[in-house]
């Protein structure tokens, strides 16, 4: 029943053309804040309540998206807005007043209300799964002081930080916020918190300046609603906000004393300095449950799994491996296996000298035995599905320890019986099983003929 409710729930939210009813949901907070800040202001008072009447179209339109985020975004901005406007005279705020119990009495007619009584973790599995990824983010962010990469979150996340549980899958982080921090390197991290704490500094003096907080409130409701979703991608929900952003900067440079920029610029650093910091410590302290020790380098050409030292290491194919979360089929083995550190490099000019044991997984194998030259202590090299295999079986005539797995089913299977080759049955160029054929030291030793796994 609970299943049927929740897809009778999605076929109804309104999206207005948008991939995601959130961000329809962002763009109606703003213009509600727009329209409401213009009625609030408005001198005459057919412009007011025409002003007020638009804002409840918006205002329901909102509703019928069902996004708790855009809720919340509308609520923070309303906040700011009435917040500074209480200068104004008390029939100014009447608009607003009449906005919330019109909009109060919608979410309950549609049934909003009832989905937004029900939001405790233990209740709703969306609020549920949202936590479950955010307490990774700290983690994230020091695991790899480069970043992820951008558009790189979810699969990341999916692959060294789910539990193996779990089957969600994921895009980004579900906050727009999280995401890019978790993607941008230290320097992007500071550069985005930074800016961030800025805007909000041009919003408070654009606010003390002109008695103006539409720019404020907006710029609020946009920090909110991308906190909730990942709807700051999407450029239309950035143009209001961005519209709001030119007054501000105005104010700011032309208005605010010499003294109040110094203030607001050095309050921002520091503040973004320590709240970085802050999510530092609570990934050195605190790891999510299901994940293990990770070292990505700066650059992310090399990502160390497990304690210690690597006893062997992984040229990497996502497409041979499982996709781009292929991580969470390692973790399955490492778990089995007891544990240890492995390599994963993005080319072998990533992999150390000092290399005894290596993988080659698809194409990174397409550089050929010639490559291996330099590695002088390499004592163990299996190939996991390469798309040459019979250039590599040739190449045991001078490298004994070269052993190749190849699917039944693979297009690049090689005709044929042949020393130093496994076939794996069932599969195809993927090998659902790689991290064992690819690292455990009992498999593949003492090949004299072709081996079939099954």
């Amino acid at each position: 029943m609970t299943m049927l409710a929740s897809v009778l729930l999605a076929s109804s939210r309104w999206d207005f053309g948008l991939d995601n009813p959130n961000k329809a949901a962002a763009i109606l907070a703003f213009l509600v804040l727009v329209l409401l800040s213009a009625a609030m202001r408005a001198r005459r008072a057919w412009a007011r309540w025409c002003c007020a009447a638009l804002s409840l179209v918006a205002g329901y339109g909102l509703v019928r998206t069902f996004s708790r985020g855009g809720l919340v975004a509308l609520a923070v901005g309303a906040i700011v807005l009435c917040a500074g406007s209480c200068k104004h005279p008390c029939r100014r705020l009447l608009p607003a007043l009449l906005l919330a119990l019109a909009l109060a009495g919608a979410a309950i007619c549609t049934g909003f209300a009832e989905r937004i009584a029900k939001s405790m973790p233990s209740a709703d599995a969306s609020v549920g799964n949202r936590l479950a990824v955010w307490k990774a983010v700290p983690a994230m962010v020091v695991d790899a002081p480069g970043g992820w990469g951008l558009g790189n979150a979810g699969d990341e996340y999916m692959g060294w930080y789910q539990p193996l549980d779990r089957h969600e899958r994921y895009r980004t982080l579900v906050n727009s916020h999280f995401t890019w921090l978790v993607e941008f390197g230290w320097a992007g991290r500071l550069a985005y918190t930074c800016g961030l704490l800025i805007f909000l500094g041009m919003g408070i003096t654009r606010l003390r300046a002109r008695g103006d907080p539409l720019p404020l409130a907006v710029y609020a409701g946009f920090v909110a609603s991308a906190f909730f979703s990942s709807v700051a991608e999407e450029w239309l929900v950035c143009a209001i906000p961005l519209a709001m952003l030119l007054p501000m900067l105005k104010t700011f440079v032309f208005e605010a004393t010499p003294r109040m920029r110094r203030v607001t610029l050095a309050a921002a650093l520091l503040a973004g300095v320590l709240l970085l910091a802050g999510v530092a410590a609570l990934g050195t302290v605190f790891r999510p449950e299901g994940s293990m020790p990770m070292r990505r380098s700066y650059d992310g050409a090399r990502l160390i799994a497990g304690d210690g030292e690597p006893v062997a290491w992984v040229v990497v194919d996502p497409e041979a491996m499982g996709g781009p979360a292929f991580g969470r089929i390692l973790r399955g083995f490492m778990e089995k296996s007891g544990g240890g550190a492995y390599g994963m490099a993005q080319s072998l000019a990533a992999v150390p000298d000092d290399v005894r044991h290596l993988a080659l997984c698809g194409r990174a194998a397409d550089i050929g035995a010639e490559g291996l030259a330099r590695f002088s202590a390499l004592d163990d090299v299996r190939l996991i599905s390469p798309r040459h295999p019979k250039k590599w079986l040739a190449a045991r005539a001078k490298t004994p320890c070269i052993r190749v797995f190849c699917g039944e089913f693979s297009r690049f299977f090689p005709e044929g019986d042949a020393e130093g080759l496994t076939v794996v049955g069932g599969a195809a160029e993927f090998i659902p099983d790689w991290p064992r054929l690819a690292l455990s030291v009992d498999v593949g030793s003492g090949t004299t003929g072709q081996t079939v796994v099954r």
